[in-house]
């Protein structure tokens, strides 16, 4: 009886070591497949066009900087890269900023309709971008801002999706906390700047990841406000490539690389932060 029981303890770990390697195996195709694209970009941008082409090798035979040196000295990358850094960046402080305000206000005051109008709030999520495209260029255009990088930065002050995210944050926070900053006699500007700001370091810093994410690489909507080539930021120029360089794959390895750049710099600089953030609001509606 005895033998027979560990036989099929035996067993049982046996199929448990083999379902494990099984998805390890598919866990690690499916990374492959996902960094792959990535690193042929990476080393397609240090290759000349004639390797790139011609060799399947994915490690330069000859490294060359020639293709940066295109895209930076002729389709006006500098200009594009300062005009992205001058959206994404106050787009960025600003979503943080009021987001957490917000988040307070629905997470931690008491007034009438108050989740009804948060639900409202969130429903504006659901609503497809193309539906509101018409009545933002008709008020960006009153505004007498279309073809400035105001159009841009205007439009994407306030994140309903941040306002959530701080939301199921603070909700988590002890309301004895701000009972006791109120009875030592705070304001509830000190409350924000002292208490709420601080202690929701890990979800603004995954807000902060996504907003500048999203407006970094945002080209929809620059497309139809940004015409002048003063004006464009980093994903129109390199759609531009497309027709400057229509079949020069090393120029576009090139290009994307120099655009996801800043973004993975940011990741990695907020990654722990931002994997805490997400953990601790929970993502819970």
């Amino acid at each position: 009886m005895c033998s027979s029981r560990s036989r099929r303890l035996v067993q049982q770990g046996i199929a448990g070591m083999v379902s494990q390697a099984a998805a390890h195996a598919l866990l690690l195709v499916v990374a492959v497949s996902s960094v792959m694209p990535f690193f042929w970009m990476f080393f397609g941008s240090f290759k000349s066009y004639l390797e790139l082409t011609t060799s399947s090798s994915l490690w330069p035979k000859v490294w060359t900087l020639a293709n940066y040196q295109a895209i930076i000295f002729r389709v006006n990358f500098p200009r594009a890269f300062l005009n992205s850094v001058l959206v994404a960046t106050p787009r960025t402080v600003s979503a943080l900023v009021t987001s957490a305000a917000v988040g307070y206000v629905f997470a931690k005051y008491r007034f009438w309709g108050k989740d009804l109008l948060f639900t409202l709030l969130l429903s504006t999520m659901m609503v497809p971008f193309a539906v509101r495209l018409v009545p933002l260029y008709i008020t960006v255009s009153d505004l007498h801002l279309v073809n400035t990088l105001g159009a841009v930065i205007v439009t994407a002050l306030f994140s309903t999706f941040g306002t959530f995210l701080l939301r199921q944050f603070i909700e988590g926070i002890p309301d004895e906390l701000f009972d006791a900053a109120r009875i030592d006699g705070a304001s509830e500007w000190w409350i924000y700047t002292r208490l709420i700001l601080p202690l929701s370091g890990s979800p603004l810093a995954a807000l902060a990841v996504f907003t500048f994410f999203w407006s970094w690489d945002d080209y929809l909507w620059p497309t139809i406000v940004l015409t002048s080539q003063g004006v464009k930021t980093l994903p129109l120029v390199l759609a531009g490539l497309r027709t400057m360089y229509w079949d020069r794959y090393d120029m576009w390895a090139a290009g994307s690389m120099l655009t996801v750049a800043p973004v993975m710099l940011l990741y990695s600089l907020a990654q722990r932060q931002f994997i805490r953030g997400i953990a601790l609001t929970g993502m819970k509606a």
